[in-house]
């Protein structure tokens, strides 16, 4: 838990702060990671404050003196480093899972049937797929986001694409293949050798793991809005 740098920049104080008080809160704010490197005399002339101005503004945060807030500052610094380094390990991996090369042929596809396009997702893959059907529009492509199987009937001469970050719900399954059976074209963003990539014509795939927590599945979707963000850039840069 942070100590100091949510406090300076929420500012819920007991009481109002003075304009001296203010100074030096601004100074620890901008500063942040070099504070514990310095001074009372350098921060104090650096403000334009005085020595006691800064113990006060100490005691304002909660702190005792300025050594105890120094302190408590460089906890809230190693445990942001921290925090960050975990979740830049997290990208690399997740990353380092996704097969960006299988984006080359689907979006050439995408490309060709830029008009006749529609988009299919469950859950948090729908999401993804309504975020995508966005950023498509961006680029003046239009793309409808089906909800429905029944929608297939209407939309005969378009291509599916299938976002499933499992590649295994089986609505999904059944939906490709109803749109087999219509003479679809299937497109899917999906999960390397699962069914929904075998079963699909066309496929930009990744081999990130299903996220466990208390044998509860959590439907992450890092992955999938950063395979969607390849797509969008290789058809906004024209790679295909």
């Amino acid at each position: 838990m942070y100590r100091v740098i949510h406090q300076l920049k929420e500012r819920n104080f007991d009481r109002p702060v003075t304009r001296s008080e203010k100074a030096v809160l601004d100074y620890l704010e901008e500063h942040f990671q070099s504070i514990p490197n310095e001074t009372v005399v350098k921060i104090a002339q650096a403000s334009y404050t005085s020595q006691a101005t800064i113990n006060r503004t100490s005691k304002l945060l909660g702190f005792d003196g300025f050594s105890e807030l120094k302190y408590a500052i460089s906890e809230d610094i190693d445990h942001i480093k921290t925090k960050s380094t975990r979740h830049i390990r997290n990208t690399e991996y997740i990353l380092s899972k996704i097969d960006f090369q299988s984006a080359n042929e689907l979006v050439k596809h995408l490309y060709r049937n830029r008009h006749h396009l529609l988009l299919f997702g469950l859950g948090a893959s729908h999401v993804s797929a309504q975020y995508m059907a966005r950023q498509l529009l961006y680029l003046g492509i239009p793309a409808i986001v089906v909800s429905e199987l029944q929608m297939l009937e209407k939309f005969k001469d378009y291509s599916l694409l299938i976002l499933s970050s499992s590649g295994e719900t089986q609505r999904c399954l059944q939906l490709m293949h109803d749109a087999k059976k219509a003479k679809m074209s299937i497109l899917a963003i999906t999960k390397k050798d699962s069914s929904i990539m075998e079963g699909s014509s066309v496929s930009f795939h990744h081999d990130v793991s299903i996220d466990k927590m208390k044998g509860i599945s959590r439907e992450q979707q890092i992955h999938m809005i950063l395979m969607i963000n390849e797509v969008i850039n290789q058809l906004n840069m024209g790679y295909f």
